[in-house]
């Protein structure tokens, strides 16, 4: 009985660390399937969604930096809002339609497909980007970039 016990939880073991020994392999096939697409079309509309209000301020910062804080902060709204509309329908629109591929590929609609993509014109770096926590060997990647000189 109790080398039953033990015959059962190894096999257990070698069918579970099997499985995450092809894990690393599926996530590439994983982001090629229409599955998976699916997903990133979806998780873009209700990203795209929820984060449409961001246009306002984006574009205003754009705009103020091209001409005058006056007229960058008006053209900014006006835009921010019209952009931020469009947004927002395409990820409606992307909500409803994610298990569709329309557009073909299930291609973002609005390019950039996030409106949070950089910090005023920097790639924001992924987490394994850095080099480490310690302030001596800094990131080649600014996190946040001396954008304001005080």
């Amino acid at each position: 009985m109790k080398l039953s016990k033990i015959v059962w939880v190894v096999v257990f073991t070698l069918i579970l660390s099997a499985g995450s020994a092809f894990a690393r392999s599926g996530e590439a096939y994983r982001a090629q399937s229409d599955i998976g697409k699916m997903m990133h079309k979806l998780g873009r509309g209700v990203t795209n969604v929820l984060t449409c209000w961001v246009e306002i301020p984006r574009n205003i910062s754009l705009e103020w930096e091209k001409t005058d804080p006056a007229t960058g902060a008006i053209m900014g709204i006006v835009k921010g809002v019209g952009w931020g509309f469009a947004r927002l329908t395409s990820g409606a629109f992307e909500i409803i339609t994610f298990a569709y591929p329309v557009p073909p590929n299930y291609a973002p609609m609005l390019a950039p497909e996030f409106v949070i993509t950089d910090i005023w014109g920097h790639h924001i770096p992924n987490l394994t980007e850095s080099n480490s926590n310690d302030p001596d060997r800094l990131s080649e990647t600014p996190i946040y970039p001396q954008r304001f000189n005080f």
